[in-house]
């Protein structure tokens, strides 16, 4: 049963509107007698001590800080992790170290205190695919336009199909132009996908409006299908891999060209800048997008997480850095929010830049120790993904 149906405040802005809140479905497998989680392990129920001298101290290979629960889209409780080291898409160096930074830095003892068995395929041999396209570009108001073409096709090939296999699929960037390769990916096997897209910037120009040319700038576009007629080195992105509108939400923008706020204004698409954050918080704006994009809470769910979302005080390691962004709770909270609805398949977390990051300031009560990383928007990132992937407070 759900209680009777709130208005949500009203937005002054065309995308808000009268948004109608649903009241949040239990989680499928929360009470005391709920079944084991996928893959036939329990992670539920009273401490479990070793059976020695040392029985203060927890047995992490008994122990997950995970509430046990039911995935409504994946089959087993595998995450694929695929590295996609892109940095094509934008003009910094030191992006496409990023994923093997967040491996180092302990990501696979965080998947496995969690319950996850992780399968980790590496880092995908982008520049051996980008370098397959010789001669003068045909699109020179996209740099690198075949180069990162063709280096997406195979990362969303690669999604694709450990998508098809019923994993958790986790793509670690790279700059944000993966995005529109592991949305299409995911696209290609879940019809009725819907996607959440934190960043501090839109991604919504097209090679015409673009000022800088950089394709991390156009994915989200690429994506909505707002890039035609099909670039060159992308006839692979077909129209039906693409999403619609109301499909997507953005949250946390606060840095948008003109031409975005026009076009994002004239869409169908759910925004929310940092405006309605510090207005509604942020639960009422996770609320308000997941009740646009997927009100009857029936639809798996992709999370696109850039970095530079979060405020640069918390995460200083990206190349486009913008003042006043999300808080390190705030951050936490959007993937502790998504994972509970357990229709959570797939995530994209991209810009993390090792050379721009700085190292951690002293370590506080309540940080992890399972993770390792000593840069600051490394561990963030690393600390994003366990939320995402189920860790709680309780």
């Amino acid at each position: 049963t759900t209680r009777p149906v709130a208005r949500a405040p009203d937005v002054a802005r065309r995308g808000f509107g009268d948004v109608a809140r649903a009241s949040p479905a239990r989680p499928a497998g929360s009470g005391r007698a709920a079944a084991t989680a996928v893959g036939g392990r329990k992670t539920r129920g009273a401490p479990q001590f070793r059976n020695s001298a040392e029985d203060t101290q927890w047995s992490s290979e008994q122990t997950w800080y995970t509430k046990e629960k039911t995935y409504q889209f994946l089959k087993h409780k595998t995450v694929s992790v695929i590295g996609a080291p892109l940095a094509a898409g934008q003009h910094q160096l030191g992006v496409e170290k990023g994923p093997q930074l967040i491996r180092e830095g302990g990501l696979a003892a965080v998947a496995k205190q969690l319950g996850w068995k992780m399968e980790d395929l590496g880092d995908l041999d982008l520049e051996g695919e980008a370098a397959k396209f010789e001669g003068e570009t045909s699109m020179p108001q996209v740099r690198n336009c075949e180069q990162i073409g063709l280096a997406n096709k195979l990362i969303h090939d690669t999604v694709k199909r450990e998508a098809k296999k019923g994993n958790f699929v986790l793509t670690l960037g790279g700059d944000h132009s993966v995005g529109s390769a592991t949305v299409s990916g995911m696209k290609a096997v879940h019809e009725d996908l819907c996607v959440v897209w934190i960043d501090a910037h839109a991604d919504s120009n097209t090679p015409a409006s673009s000022p800088s040319g950089n394709y991390h700038g156009m994915s989200a576009a690429h994506v909505l299908n707002w890039i035609r007629p099909p670039l060159p080195g992308w006839e692979w992105l077909k129209q039906e891999h693409t999403i619609k509108e109301s499909r997507l939400a953005f949250i946390g923008l606060r840095d948008v060209d003109m031409y975005e706020r026009q076009m994002l204004r004239d869409s169908g698409v759910a925004v929310f800048t940092m405006h309605e954050v510090d207005r509604y918080g942020i639960g009422e704006v996770v609320d308000m997008a997941l009740h646009r994009i997927n009100p009857h809470s029936d639809r798996p769910v992709h999370l696109s997480f850039d970095i530079d979302a979060v405020d640069p005080t918390f995460a200083p390691g990206t190349g486009t850095c913008s003042r006043g962004g999300l808080s390190f709770r705030e951050a936490h909270y959007i993937c502790e929010r998504l994972s509970m609805t357990n229709n959570l398949t797939s995530m994209d977390l991209v810009e993390v830049n090792p050379t721009l990051d700085l190292p951690i300031p002293p370590r506080m009560h309540g940080d992890s120790g399972t993770v390792t990383a000593e840069l600051q928007t490394v561990w963030l990132a690393i600390e994003l993904i366990s939320s995402a992937l189920g860790r709680t407070i309780l």
